[in-house]
């Protein structure tokens, strides 16, 4: 029992981190600048790079979740009376908010023990993640000769991996134990 207990524990503990990671993950780098343009951004750390939302040059060398997501907050309504660019800033606000949302739900669930709740919102993270990175890449932002992976871009897939595998560990732990009890 005790065994059981020390696992459960792990796998818990396991899934707290990750939660933790992933929101740590919105602030790591998402789209990393490279060649030429990495050069020059770094040449010139202080030269606007896009005035409306107040980023430098140094700002844009690597660019989160977060920065991106401000970007495309304010891209809603400021996009000069295109629908398309009005509509792909909705879609990414959504996308962004669902990520976060998602990942703050695993961290409650998982502390509140509630197996099921966490491997569903661990399925909305994984969606969410797969949609925005389909997107970013149909759209040839990454890769392309200023920008490419960042470790956000592959993060939140292997997090979700890895949630999923240790609830799937404590369901499997749980029903042992109780066939083990009875």
């Amino acid at each position: 029992m005790k065994n059981l207990l020390k696992k459960e524990n792990t796998m818990k503990i396991i899934i707290i981190v990750a939660g933790i990671i992933g929101i740590i993950g919105l602030f790591l780098p998402y789209e990393k600048s490279i060649g030429s343009h990495k050069n020059y951004l770094k040449e010139y750390p202080d030269t606007t790079y896009l005035e409306e939302v107040n980023y430098t040059n140094k700002d844009v060398i690597n660019i989160s979740i977060l920065e991106n997501f401000k970007v495309y907050s304010y891209s809603i309504n400021h996009n000069e009376g295109s629908s398309f660019i009005k509509t792909e800033a909705i879609i990414n606000v959504i996308i962004t908010i669902t990520m976060i949302i998602s990942i703050i739900l695993i961290l409650l669930f998982a502390i509140l023990n509630k197996k099921v709740l966490t491997i569903i919102f661990d399925i909305v993270l994984a969606i969410s993640s797969i949609l925005m990175n389909y997107d970013i890449v149909s759209r040839g932002v990454i890769p392309s000769s200023k920008y490419t992976y960042g470790i956000s871009y592959y993060l939140y897939i292997i997090l979700a991996i890895i949630i999923l595998v240790s609830n799937i560990i404590l369901i499997i732990q749980n029903k042992k134990a109780k066939k083990k009890n009875n």
